[in-house]
């Protein structure tokens, strides 16, 4: 049997946690009154229910035993010891629990000096409430990080894990995307784009006016012969134009002028989008399928087999950032896991199904990426490949143009440096000379200028400056709409990874150059911010170098527990954020919606507002903003660059020296726990907020989104699965807490419910739904009697509602007539 002091050790963090549980819920129904209540904490914990409350400790109590005993039994097992002594070794490994127990007195302490809105320090509260599934979180991912043995994860082949994105895709893609009607942004132009070049080989889109079933067909033979005759006779006049001198074909000779949003009418006619062909030129034989299987069924605007093909190419992203991963750190096992795991998380998640320049260029750039960094002694058909890999990125977007050169440059670097043989190296370089002539050329037969933004001059923007770089260089990593950084927190471990030492670190920080020269061109756009996109689109060619150096340092960390527990609890974050966006495209495309859901705190207290035409348009605080969250992702770094250096790291200079006393060992030990990790991501997300809401917030009381108004100075809160609409809430069924506030006490409020199914009112019988409203009196248990500072009163009230339907009911409440004044 194990000791008492043991015993004590193990089930007192779960003792706590229940407790701190309770006191939580307690705090929470009472922050829904709006009085400022000189004794919050006292009210507060009167609300706490003892017999409620040390049952449900002892149900923690009790599971908190029987995961003690399973962990013990492994652990005896594993090490070959005996029960009793496998029991005391693992009794100090429940201490994450903890976490919520600091918080919950962090926040009584925060209410106690100042409950009125914004209280003392808000962040607790708002994690002891409604963002409490993020502190969970943390302490989970420290839990399994103390106990999970280090996995041994199989490494699958690059096809394998292709042919599974690829299902999983499919599977995923949204019915709305399916149909031409789906798409908003730039979409519907690609795809007018792909039509035209798939029913005539032209990028002319005034003839596409109608859905594509009803256009018709070229055949190949004629639209090959007019494209032929089109590209030699504008590659006369251009010739002819550039023997007149450079200025013949600048800025000054574009002849195109603007139609409409990105639509240009030619210098000889037609209409032209401003969009490179590249992604429309992948679609347009899909399009062509989709268009006969379309007439064949009788439908319109399907884009069944457009969508797997682009499923198919995402899942192929999928396989190149498995295979760069893999070779930056030598783990196939982790990288397979990672792949899958960034594939499922913004910015991947939403470019699988939206037809988007920038998907591709995440494919081409970490496949060129893995072949310059990573790959010896070059073959012929590897240049040869290379070379049309690369000569296709300024076709994707204009935007790929700089990157383009640089890789190019790298490309031919090393193939010189290899000794390449002169064949192998024309198999490299006349790619890009043949595509550098055709893109001057398509520029000139729309604008009559061979400059590579004249489309773009033509349509009216100035595109690249310099006017907004610096908010455009931090708000694609850090900026609360838009920014990656803040929703993808797992990224930060790049910056780990691009310290180390390791071969794979020094190899991928090779490609810095040219990763610098993409983002710094999408930074310098007016619209970096992705205009009408989802979370992360102009970052997302960089996103796989960035995952490699995420893999790169949870490589050289694995045998760190500590750094274990934080990449968990980063991943965990990370997904949190996922799911979040993927169930609201609104908040995904903009996410200071999903900021706004958020009852306590604001978000914008805390992340930095960066999508401003100037920086004296800033809020207060931004720059303190800026430099707090550079200096979290740099103690990130600097923190995973330590822990590489530990025993067994590959990051460090050497092996580190011999421990030489019993001290020394429990040190570094220490040194390792999850616990300790948890404890710093702790103190360093709460000291930077405490000093960030030194600033004033926006925001001058919490926002439920469960409030309705029902009467004068009362209002309802439907607490869980609802959506408030107005007047009304809405619900797919299950048990809602009824939450009345009213100056006065309410005995009982009206519930109109509308609906098909049943509403169970308490313990009472239910009440059959049959479609039509339905008034119910729901009688009100008091749950406290609150007189504020000032002497205004306020009750607080509740009932259970148990909703069974099979689609969904609308309810509406009114107070009593006569129950408020």
């Amino acid at each position: 049997m194990p000791s008492a002091r043991a015993t004590l050790r193990a089930l007192l963090p779960f003792a706590l946690h229940g407790l701190a549980r309770e006191v939580d819920a307690a705090a929470g129904l009472l922050l829904r009154t709006s009085l400022d209540l000189p004794d919050f904490v006292a009210q507060a914990l009167r609300l706490v229910d003892p017999a409620t409350t040390l049952g449900r400790i002892a149900v923690w109590v009790a599971a908190g035993a029987g995961l003690w005993a399973v962990l013990a039994v492994l652990r005896s097992r594993r090490d070959g010891t005996l029960l009793a002594a496998a029991l005391e070794a693992s009794s100090s490994g429940f201490a994450p629990l903890y976490l919520r127990p600091a918080l919950t007195l962090l926040a009584l302490a925060s209410l106690a000096v100042q409950p009125a809105y914004p209280y003392g320090f808000t962040l607790p509260v708002a994690l002891t409430q409604d963002l409490g599934v993020a502190q969970d979180a943390a302490a989970l991912a420290a839990l399994v990080a103390l106990h999970a043995p280090r996995p041994r994860l199989p490494a699958p082949g690059a096809a394998s894990l292709g042919l599974i994105a690829f299902i999983a895709y499919a599977l995923m893609t949204p019915s709305w995307a399916r149909h031409w009607d789906g798409h908003p942004g730039n979409e519907p132009k690609t795809l007018r784009m792909a039509v035209a070049l798939g029913h005539g080989l032209t990028l002319d889109v005034e003839g596409v006016s109608a859905a594509m079933e009803a256009l018709p067909t070229r055949s190949v033979a004629a639209s090959v012969r007019d494209a032929a005759a089109a590209l030699a006779g504008e590659s006369a006049r251009m010739l002819a134009a550039l023997a007149r001198g450079p200025r013949a074909v600048g800025a000054s000779a574009i002849e195109a002028t603007r139609i409409t949003r990105q639509t240009v009418r030619g210098k000889d006619g037609g209409v032209f989008h401003v969009l490179a062909p590249g992604v429309s030129a992948i679609l347009a034989p899909a399009l062509r399928i989709d268009r006969a299987l379309n007439l064949r069924r009788g439908t319109s605007g399907r884009l069944g087999a457009t969508l797997l093909l682009w499923n198919a190419l995402a899942a192929a992203l999928v396989s190149a950032l498995y295979l760069l991963a893999r070779d930056a750190t030598g783990r196939p096992g982790l990288s397979a896991a990672l792949a899958a795991g960034f594939a499922l998380t913004p910015p991947f998640l939403f470019y699988f199904f939206q037809f988007y320049p920038e998907m591709l260029g995440a494919l081409a750039l970490a496949l060129a990426l893995r072949v310059l960094l990573f790959r010896r002694w070059w073959t012929t058909a590897t240049m040869a490949w290379m070379g049309v890999l690369l000569a296709l990125l300024p076709w994707l977007h204009q935007k790929f143009l700089p990157v383009w050169g640089v890789l190019a440059v790298m490309a031919v670097g090393k193939a010189v440096g290899e000794m390449a043989p002169l064949r192998a190296l024309l198999w490299l370089t006349l790619p890009q000379l043949v595509s550098a002539y055709l893109f001057v050329l398509y520029n000139f037969a729309i604008t009559g200028s061979v400059r590579p933004d004249a489309l773009y001059l033509a349509w009216g923007p100035a595109g690249v400056s310099s006017v907004r770089v610096g908010q455009g260089m931090l708000g694609l990593l850090l900026d609360a709409r838009y920014g990656v950084l803040p929703y993808a927190p797992i990224y930060s471990l790049a910056a780990g990874g691009l310290l180390l030492a390791t071969p794979g670190a020094r190899r991928l920080r090779w490609a810095l150059p040219a990763m610098a020269v993409y983002y710094v061109t999408v930074a310098s756009a007016d619209n970096w911010s992705g205009a009408v996109c989802n979370l992360g689109r102009y970052v997302m060619p960089v996103a796989p170098w960035a995952a490699a150096l995420v893999a790169v340092a949870l490589g050289a960390t694995g045998h760190r527990r500590g750094a274990t527990a934080l990449a968990l609890a980063l991943a965990a974050w990370t997904g949190l954020f996922a799911a979040a966006l993927w169930a609201d495209p609104h908040a995904a495309n903009d996410c200071a919606l999903l900021l706004a859901r958020s009852v306590f705190a604001d978000g914008n207290v805390y992340i930095p507002n960066l999508f401003i035409r100037a920086w004296s348009d800033g809020a207060p605080g931004l720059f303190a903003r800026i430099a707090v969250w550079g200096v979290m992702i740099a103690a990130a770094g600097l923190w995973i660059r330590r822990a590489a250096r530990g025993p067994g790291g590959p990051g460090g200079a050497g092996e580190p020296p011999p421990l030489t006393s019993e001290r020394e060992i429990i040190s570094r030990e220490r040194d390792d726990l999850p616990v300790r990790a948890l404890a710093g991501l702790a103190a360093l997300v709460l000291a930077a907020a405490f000093l960030l809401e030194r600033w004033p917030t926006s925001r001058t009381a919490p926002r439920y989104g469960d409030a309705l108004g029902i009467g004068p100075g009362a209002t309802a809160f439907l607490i869980d699965r609802v959506t408030v609409e107005e007047d009304r809430a809405r619900t797919r069924g299950g048990a809602l807490d009824l939450i009345v506030r009213s100056r006065e006490p309410l005995p009982s409020v009206t519930v109109l419910a509308e609906g098909e199914g049943t509403l169970r009112v308490g313990g009472r019988a239910a009440v059959v739904l049959t479609g039509r409203p339905v008034a119910l009196t729901v009688p009100l248990d008091p749950i406290a009697t609150l007189v504020g500072r000032r002497g205004v009163g306020e009750s607080l009230a509740r009932q259970r509602l148990m909703i069974e339907t099979p689609g969904e009911v609308v309810l509406r409440v009114r107070a009593q007539e006569g129950g408020s004044p």
